[in-house]
């Protein structure tokens, strides 16, 4: 699936629920563009496993976006 011109603001920011932005707030500020990228392979290993967001997995074309995400530069 080619998902090119993917940015933060407009495709990945929106991924992020209120509730998941409330409950990963100990470990990143999933609202913030710089925070999000500097954390995105760590933020990516935890949605690939599972075990973000806490109450169910996303679904796996989710967090293929956020890989791609990640591939193509993370661009706002």
């Amino acid at each position: 699936m080619e998902q090119a011109g993917l940015g933060f603001e407009s495709d990945i920011h929106p991924l992020f629920r209120a509730e998941d932005v409330d409950a990963m707030s100990f470990a990143f500020n999933l609202t913030s563009y710089e925070d999000v990228r500097t954390n995105a392979e760590e933020i990516y290993r935890r949605l690939a496993a599972g075990s973000m967001p806490c109450d169910a997995r996303w679904p796996a074309e989710q967090v293929e976006r956020f890989r791609t995400w990640i591939d193509t530069g993370s661009p706002p």
